[in-house]
């Protein structure tokens, strides 16, 4: 008996190391995926910023709704209606600008003289996971990195092409950029700022 306790002991005693290694490389393990966690962007902060932003707006208005027995002003209830809507049109274009419908590839001069010129410049996207190509003017780089960084949409994309500009419009037009996103991104995408050309771009009627 006595010599099986012994033999246990040692045992216990070469467990006990590998458990403590076991351990510290856990330790060191949990560290270093807390070292790697990455900071949210500027546009993942807006996108956090914007969902919170309209998840505390409905239950606001849930609330209203519950303790006035559903009768709120019809100007109160537009408003709302309002700003809901611009809170989905605005995380669909910081969505985008996370996730651009294209990208462009650039192609550069070999050369001494001019080794950041542009020689071509190609818009690339997917359709019906088939992948498209455009040949883009070069001198459009700066006009269509400004629009995929923005959130712009394909027929936008392409309507800039085409007037080699981005183009706005206070009612909706196809292809072509809503005027209140111009006024949004002037405001520095402010969040408590309601551009004053939403109301007619939405078009909302309280009946």
């Amino acid at each position: 008996m006595f010599g099986i306790r012994i033999w246990h002991n040692r045992i216990s005693s070469l467990k006990n190391p590998m458990e403590n290694t076991l351990e510290t490389t856990r330790r060191q393990r949990v560290l270093t995926r807390t070292q790697e966690r990455r900071q949210a962007t500027p546009k993942e902060k807006k996108l956090i910023h914007l969902l919170a932003n309209m998840a505390c707006s409905l239950v606001n208005y849930d609330y209203k709704h519950a303790t006035t027995k559903g009768v709120i002003p019809p100007s109160e209830r537009k408003l709302i209606a309002e700003w809901h809507y611009l809170r989905v049109q605005q995380i669909r274009r910081i969505e985008r600008s996370l996730e651009p419908v294209a990208t462009l590839k650039r192609v550069y001069y070999k050369s001494i003289l001019s080794p950041r010129d542009l020689k071509s410049l190609k818009l690339l996207w997917l359709d019906e996971d088939k992948n498209r190509v455009k040949r883009v003017d070069p001198e459009l780089d700066d006009i269509l990195s400004e629009a995929l960084d923005r959130g712009d949409t394909l027929k936008q994309l392409f309507q800039t092409i085409e007037a080699k500009e981005r183009s706005f419009a206070k009612t909706p037009c196809p292809g072509i950029v809503p005027f209140w996103v111009k006024e949004w991104e002037d405001s520095e995408y402010d969040i408590n700022y309601f551009p004053p050309s939403f109301s007619a771009w939405a078009a909302i009627v309280d009946d």
